[in-house]
């Protein structure tokens, strides 16, 4: 059916550049293909998404390769912006794919994904900030409790940048001994959706304890449960040099970094990371996201009129799921 309509919308092509209109069946066949050609995509649930980077009508490409880059272009959902207003997008959360099993690292690509614990804290912004400075993204991995209106600004600024943002339970408790692991997720979930008005697809257990019971939990709503692959221990406050190189002998193509912007005074760890995204890059890595390297997509909502401070200005990730405003 789509390899008819697309012959149809082509003769009727065709019959335009000759000057002429076409009639009876050819422009029945024209008509079908040109309805077919602007159906947006059916989410899950029923409301309408266009999938960035894919033909109008198409289903999210579950081949999208792990940490496409924002210049790669979407096309922009239908509805037209206030008179001099530029289109934006607001990021509202991920969606997890693949097997319930926990991740320690991604395909071994060129890839690293760098991520931060126990936030928001004191020193968050100045992590965001220098995330920027040095053409690098993060996800943060953020404390339920501590998602308070003082970290509003921040967490707007992370989505801005492009970073990701992850649950880290309620009260950073040890999973396997508090229990009550639906209790401490979804109110994280809920800090986090309420402040920034984004739903994360990722989660940390507290010390790396969790079990089979955790993993389906987090599953059950949505969270891949995600482990590290390297571990500078910056919590032990080793000093910067030691940081930089635990983290630079461990690296392998597709690690996840776990390293911490709360639970302490983080000085040396701020301290240190410019410096290890510099020596990784000359190595060839790229920086992405956890969701990004694990290849989940992105969601993304047009804002028309009011936005959040999150929005983006131009079009999404490759990859990523819009919603109409």
């Amino acid at each position: 059916m789509a390899a008819m309509s697309r012959g149809a919308f082509a003769r009727a092509v065709s019959f335009a550049r000759r000057g002429r209109a076409p009639s009876g069946r050819a422009a029945l066949g024209a008509a079908l293909a040109l309805a077919t050609w602007l159906l947006p995509v059916a989410a899950p649930g029923g409301s309408a998404r266009a999938v960035a980077g894919a033909p109008a009508g198409s289903m999210p490409a579950e081949s999208t390769p792990a940490g496409s880059t924002p210049a790669e272009s979407a096309p922009a959902p239908a509805g037209k912006p206030p008179a001099g207003q530029p289109v934006r997008y607001r990021p509202i959360g991920c969606v997890r794919r693949g097997p319930m099993v926990s991740y320690k690292h991604g395909p071994r690509r060129k890839q690293v994904a760098l991520s931060f614990d126990d936030g928001p804290f004191p020193l968050t912004p100045r992590f965001v900030r220098m995330l920027k400075a040095n053409h690098a993204v993060a996800t943060f991995f953020m404390i339920g409790k501590q998602v308070t209106t003082r970290y509003r600004a921040t967490l707007h600024e992370e989505l801005r940048d492009g970073d990701a943002l992850g649950d880290h339970t309620y009260t950073h408790p040890d999973l396997l001994i508090s229990g009550g692991v639906r209790s401490q997720l979804q109110r994280t979930l809920q800090a986090i959706r309420g402040l920034s008005g984004y739903t994360p697809c990722v989660f940390r257990p507290p010390y790396g304890d969790y079990d089979g019971s955790v993993v389906r939990t987090a599953a059950s709503l949505g969270l891949a449960t995600i482990l590290w692959e390297v571990d500078p221990r910056d919590y032990a406050l080793p000093g910067v040099a030691a940081i930089q190189q635990r983290v630079l002998a461990q690296v392998r193509p597709g690690s996840i970094v776990l390293s911490h912007d709360g639970g302490g005074p983080r000085g040396q760890t701020l301290a240190a990371y410019p410096g290890i995204i510099r020596a990784l890059r000359a190595r060839g890595y790229r920086f992405v996201t956890v969701p990004q390297l694990l290849g989940f997509h992105a969601l993304y909502r047009r804002c028309l009129r009011e936005c959040e401070g999150a929005a983006i200005i131009g079009r999404p990730p490759r990859g990523s799921i819009v919603e109409p405003g």
